[in-house]
């Protein structure tokens, strides 16, 4: 695949429809689709990529599926990908991108799609099933998990991607939200793939126990008196409460088990700390994390190892990118963005940016080239400066 093809097939991928002005949510809907079929009834979801999944090829020995935040943008989050990847050793030539999209109900109405399309509340984030409503009704229910699932299949079908040895699933925001839970929750796990899941800048992460940070502290953790948020512990935050469809096949020790064994990177932004950002989740349940998403990733990753103990170390690692912000384009741009999403890493040392724990262990076929269908899916440190703020005033700040 040369240069010249790649570009033509960035010029494709990313052809979208065109949003109405004045209408929130993305820019754009990427061009390609993916069917899924039940009982003989199809539904559609976008995405965007720079090749089609129902088209062998022999020239990819990764696959990188990249999940868009909050405003749906895939196509933004593949073209940027993209170009990253031809930055990092070319390496959009041996690596095929997909860029999934999330919609909701607005976006259907807002670019006037097919009443074959799917989509999903806020919860797509968290696994939750498609919608189904009187004014938008679909046939069936998926869960965006599940979309994932699918794809990893379809990517490792004997034959299609006969070099494919390794998957990244990487996600930012609301997209970093996505890849922790499905991390935690997903049970496919190819016999001759890697499976990578790189975590940035998330509002919140899932753990597996009541405990939380003792205020005041990064690395000691105690179950904290939530009479101001009894729903702190419940899922999407841990794992009390209800947990969806998706997340009941493993359960709560099937998840907890297998978080252990994935192999999980956390990119966060250096700069990533204000705690007064419009998109970042306030609520009450996150507010027990931390009060800024840099402190948030910092306490998950010690707690990780207070929780498992030193074998996460195997498999789990943290890196900071220095100076950046919320912003997945500087992000995934970054020595430490490239390395863990393209294995590309000339100058950057383990050393330099990924950091152990710090903490003792003791604390269906393609009909067009646009057009794919999918089988039907089952439905079974220390860091100076960064202001902590006791849990009782973190509780103080306005609930969205």
């Amino acid at each position: 695949m040369n240069k010249i093809t790649s570009c033509l097939l960035l010029a494709a991928a990313t052809f979208a429809i065109a949003k109405p002005a004045q209408s929130s949510g993305p820019d754009d809907i990427c061009s390609s689709r993916l069917t899924f079929t039940q009982d003989g009834q199809e539904l559609k979801l976008p995405y965007c990529r720079n090749h089609p999944l129902g088209k062998a090829d022999d020239d990819f020995q990764r696959a990188l599926i990249v999940i868009h935040g909050a405003s749906r943008n895939a196509d933004e989050y593949y073209a940027d990908v993209f170009n990253t990847a031809k930055d990092a050793n070319e390496a959009d030539e041996d690596t095929l991108i997909i860029a999934p999209q999330f919609l909701e109900d607005e976006d259907i109405e807002a670019f006037n799609l097919s009443d074959d399309t799917l989509f999903w509340s806020s919860g797509w984030r968290e696994g939750n099933l498609s919608r189904d409503t009187d004014e938008l009704p679909r046939p069936f229910r998926i869960s965006s998990y599940s979309v994932i699932d699918e794809i990893i299949k379809r990517l490792v079908e004997p034959g299609k991607f006969p070099e494919l040895d390794e998957i990244v699933i990487a996600g930012h925001s609301a997209g970093g939200q996505f890849v922790n839970r499905y991390a935690a929750g997903s049970q496919v796990q190819p016999n001759n793939t890697s499976l990578r899941y790189v975590v940035s800048n998330p509002s919140s992460y899932l753990y597996m126990n009541e405990e939380r940070a003792i205020p005041g502290t990064l690395d000691q953790f105690a179950i904290p008196n939530a009479s101001s948020c009894p729903t702190y512990n419940e899922y999407k935050y841990g794992l009390d409460g209800e947990l969806n469809a998706y997340m009941e096949t493993p359960g709560i020790e099937g998840i907890r088990s297998q978080y252990l064994s994935r192999e999980v990177v956390y990119l966060l932004g250096g700069a990533d700390t204000d705690p007064n950002d419009d998109s970042l989740d306030t609520d009450c349940e996150a507010m027990f994390q931390g009060s800024q998403r840099l402190e948030r990733g910092t306490i998950y990753y010690n707690y990780l190892q207070h929780y498992y103990g030193s074998a996460v170390l195997d498999t789990h690692t943290k890196s900071i990118v220095p100076g950046v912000g919320h912003d997945y384009q500087l992000m995934f741009d970054s020595d430490a963005g490239r390395k863990f999403l393209f294995d590309y890493n000339p100058t950057l040392d383990d050393d330099d940016d990924s950091e152990s724990l710090m903490v003792s262990s003791t604390s269906a076929s393609t009909t067009s080239s646009d057009a794919e269908t999918i089988p039907e899916p089952s439905t079974t440190l220390s860091l100076v400066g960064l202001g902590f703020v006791a849990m009782g005033s973190w509780l103080k700040r306005k609930v969205k």
